[in-house]
């Protein structure tokens, strides 16, 4: 098994692309995006137009997600559970108190991705050719970026796939 430790107390901390809140990336790569995100305010989302992204509550209350029409708001509440969502859409972030998010944001064109929470110990084979893999400890936010097979120890953790998408150059 072969991976990389990436651990959340070395990640530097930056602004969102848009200045209104504060990120540290887990990695990226030309396509895609894993981290972590600071929810401290009411803020607009930055402009991801031909990106998919989901967002996972670790931190905090909660918050909601208000989208221009036709698309419905979404309200994020329970920790641990993946909610995806266009990152094209214009976004206004409204917290319940501060929180802390996991982020993984994809190109549409380039790569898909999947998020997966995992609550029991699970053996995750090794990558598929030309994917990205992560496992994030949901509790220290500390991440193994996979490239051979692996087992979970530390639960709940997020499995994160990232495939190329189909008849792109990965």
């Amino acid at each position: 098994m072969s991976t990389e430790s990436l651990t959340f107390a070395t990640r530097p901390v930056s602004r969102w692309v848009n200045g209104a809140g504060r990120k540290a990336d887990i990695a990226s790569s030309e396509g895609w995006m894993v981290g972590f995100a600071w929810l401290d305010a009411d803020a607009p989302f930055s402009d991801f137009s031909g990106q998919d992204r989901t967002i996972t509550l670790l931190e905090g209350p909660g918050f909601t997600l208000d989208f221009v029409p036709p698309h419905p708001p979404l309200v994020v509440r329970s920790r641990h559970v993946p909610a995806a969502f266009d990152g094209g859409w214009p976004t206004s972030c409204r917290i319940v108190e501060p929180c802390l998010v996991l982020n993984a944001m994809s190109v549409r064109s380039q790569w898909r991705h999947d998020v997966r929470v995992l609550t029991t110990r699970t053996e995750l084979p090794a990558q598929p050719p030309d994917t990205v893999g992560f496992l994030v400890d949901l509790t220290t936010r500390d991440a193994l970026r996979l490239d051979g097979p692996t087992e979970t120890a530390g639960l709940p953790a997020a499995y994160i796939l990232f495939t190329p998408a189909v008849g792109a150059a990965g």
